[in-house]
């Protein structure tokens, strides 16, 4: 079997999501892999004035948007893959799709880790490509329907997952790294407008409280801007969840999300989750013994009071939904494996392999 994937280094280190598992496919010499990397194409838009107006005047495309999609070509044509997985994809050209199928029948997925009904995350060129894909795998069943309005045919619902590479428990190796990390409660996601509410009334309720807020432009909100941490990849991402005593999971509401990406590291990380009560989180965890729920930032505020006050219990849950999680096959790998199911291809990787490796 080969692939050929379509995902971005720009993100890591718990993007590309599938390389990992691609590299223990093609170890266990059941496929062949190429990886085409957004980031190259990405970088000058971080650095560049003139590509950022470009970006905006081409409508959320990149002017490498041309260049992208002639190395997708370029790439299909040297590997002939049977299958192309193309993660999110909102730089993807509906034509370069039509050509890698008409040229090599290759089976088109799209991994969908954002809406691409959302404008804030996607454009028009995503869009038209809904109706391309064999198969859209979707981390949201809130989008389904859509889906399918959009002339997509055969969508599977597949959940987030973590990296076992980068998502394990880890302490503060020095007396100066715990001074860094040790908290309270840590939240690692941006500054969206409706999760302010939430850490509004946590501070309100625990004024001497220590919040550390990891992520994008909370050093912008005046009443949040002291707990602002700035950001936290890698080993840091790690350090901040070990260290901190609670680590909440709101979702992303713009996103229609049920679940995030969080959702499976907090717990691989080896933390304690307080997360927003939704039916995806409820599937995966069972409440108050995996992990603990709210609705409200009133009763997430009970909450925080009430877990910070029993260690033990926090202890107990914690340890729970790290087994949970590890033991329950939610890795990237096994997701990819259910994607190539999915899509009518046999599973290239045996069970007993997956076992023997994570």
């Amino acid at each position: 079997m080969k692939i050929l994937l379509h995902d971005t280094t720009l993100y890591g280190p718990p993007s590309p999501f599938f390389v990992e598992g691609l590299q223990l496919l093609k170890k266990s010499h059941r496929c062949d892999y190429e990886f085409v990397d957004l980031a190259e194409f990405l970088r000058p838009l971080q650095k560049s004035l003139v590509h950022k107006i470009g970006y905006r005047i081409l409508g959320r495309r990149p002017l490498t948007y041309w260049a992208l999609n002639r190395a997708m070509l370029e790439s299909a044509r040297r590997l002939r893959p049977d299958l192309l997985i193309v993660c999110k994809g909102a730089y993807v050209a509906p034509d370069t799709l039509k050509s890698i199928k008409a040229e090599t029948g290759a089976t088109l997925i799209n991994y969908a880790t954002d809406d691409p009904f959302n404008p804030l995350v996607s454009n028009s060129s995503l869009v038209e490509s809904v109706s391309i894909y064999d198969l859209f795998a979707t981390t949201k069943r809130a989008i389904i329907e859509d889906l399918k309005k959009a002339g997509c045919k055969n969508i599977v619902y597949i959940q987030f997952a973590y990296q076992p590479s980068v998502h394990f428990p880890e302490a503060p190796a020095t007396a100066q790294e715990r001074a860094r990390f040790e908290s309270d409660v840590v939240f690692l996601g941006g500054c969206d407008a409706d999760r302010i509410p939430f850490f509004e009334a946590l501070v309100r309720a625990f004024p001497d409280l220590r919040l550390h807020l990891y992520g994008g432009y909370w050093q912008r909100h005046p009443t949040l801007r002291r707990y602002a941490r700035g950001m936290a990849v890698g080993r840091d991402y790690r350090l901040a969840l070990s260290g901190s005593a609670i680590a909440l999971n709101l979702v992303r509401r713009a996103n229609r999300d049920g679940h995030v990406m969080r959702t499976f590291e907090i717990p691989a990380c080896g933390a304690f989750m307080l997360a927003e009560r939704t039916d995806e989180h409820r599937e995966l965890f069972d409440e108050g013994r995996e992990a603990a729920y709210f609705s409200s930032p009133d009763e997430m505020v009970e909450q925080v009071g009430f877990y910070l006050a029993h260690p033990s219990l926090r202890k107990q849950i914690g340890d729970a939904g790290y087994r949970k999680v590890t033991s329950g096959r939610h890795t990237y790998t096994d997701r990819l494996l259910q994607m190539i199911a999915a899509a009518g291809a046999p599973a290239p990787l045996a069970d007993e392999y997956i076992r023997a490796t994570f």
